[in-house]
């Protein structure tokens, strides 16, 4: 009995097809590579130690904050922060798409709610990314005629996301 050697046709077939899929080219291609075959090809070199696919970070995380004049702040942010693995700002900037609710309630007042979402920005850095989240989860409150704001600080600190706290800031009433 006489077998035939492939002729690779499902490799080439795999690799055109790979841009319609929407798989990630170098998690297929590594996959490809480590599967060897019939016509024992070499395992592909190992990319350098940096961002993969893989790196995502999803965050589903709600901070709340008991503040000193009596109210309540809370945030919620949702979604995902994705880091840019090829080109010139590989492994220093991400893509963050994320959703951000704020609440504040207080004694007496109906509750004030705030939500926006960082998405569609572009590679931006990771101070970047905390600098959005502050601002788009920031509420302003008209007090007794003057423009108060509640600025949480929020740091993404290694793989987590973090509420640190939560500024008040109101100015003074002029004697």
């Amino acid at each position: 009995m006489v077998r035939s050697k492939g002729t690779g046709l499902g490799r080439l077939a795999a690799f055109a097809l790979l841009p319609l899929s929407g798989v990630a080219l170098a998690d297929t291609v590594s996959l490809l590579t480590q599967r060897g075959g019939p016509d024992g090809a070499a395992e592909a070199p190992r990319p350098p130690d940096g961002p993969t696919v893989s790196s995502v970070g999803a965050y589903d995380e709600l901070f709340t904050f008991a503040l000193e004049n009596g109210c309540s702040y809370s945030a919620s942010i949702r979604g995902t922060v994705r880091p840019i693995v090829v080109g010139r700002d590989a492994g220093q900037k991400v893509e963050p798409d994320l959703a951000v609710t704020a609440v504040l309630s207080c004694q007496g007042a109906a509750a004030v709610k705030v939500s926006d979402r960082v998405a569609g920005t572009g590679p931006i850095t990771r101070a970047q990314v905390e600098s959005l989240l502050e601002r788009c989860a920031s509420i302003v409150t008209d007090e007794a005629g003057r423009k108060c704001s509640y600025v949480p600080e929020i740091d993404l600190v290694g793989e987590g996301l973090v509420g640190a706290g939560v500024a008040y800031l109101c100015p003074q009433s002029r004697p």
